[in-house]
């Protein structure tokens, strides 16, 4: 048996399968989870624990890189805009609409990222949006 090398080579296939299981299934938990805890407490913790996982992951590939107080404010800001604000209403939806349903429209949320990103900060993705529509 051949010994795996990491970094293991990564494809597109592979990628879109770890995506498309990781969020599949987190709407799932977050139905079993209303009501048990309070959404803004939930949301609080899945945060901090993906926070954590990725500082850990980072520290072990030794690939932590040192920010400046403003990175730190940017990064903390697009964490709240990207991942913890729209959670808000994310979590009240799912208590109210079928979760399948749910993850169908949070899944524009890459779409609206790509539009916003080519209108606010002239990012060239506009031309792959336009191809996508075409």
């Amino acid at each position: 048996m051949r010994a795996l090398r990491w970094p293991l080579p990564m494809n597109n296939l592979l990628l879109y399968t770890i995506t498309v299981v990781i969020w599949g299934s987190t709407w799932i938990a977050i139905k079993f989870q209303l009501g048990t805890v309070a959404p803004m407490v939930s949301i609080a913790h899945r945060s901090m624990l993906a926070a954590l996982l990725i500082f850990l992951y980072l520290v072990l590939r030794r690939r932590l890189l040192p920010l400046s107080r403003r990175d730190h404010v940017m990064v903390c800001l697009q964490g709240l805009c990207l991942f913890s604000g729209n959670y808000i209403f994310i979590y009240h939806a799912t208590a109210e609409l079928a979760s399948g349903l749910v993850a169908v429209v949070f899944s524009t949320m890459v779409i609206l990222n790509m539009v916003n990103g080519a209108i606010f900060l002239r990012l060239p993705s506009i031309r792959r949006i336009n191809a996508l529509f075409a």
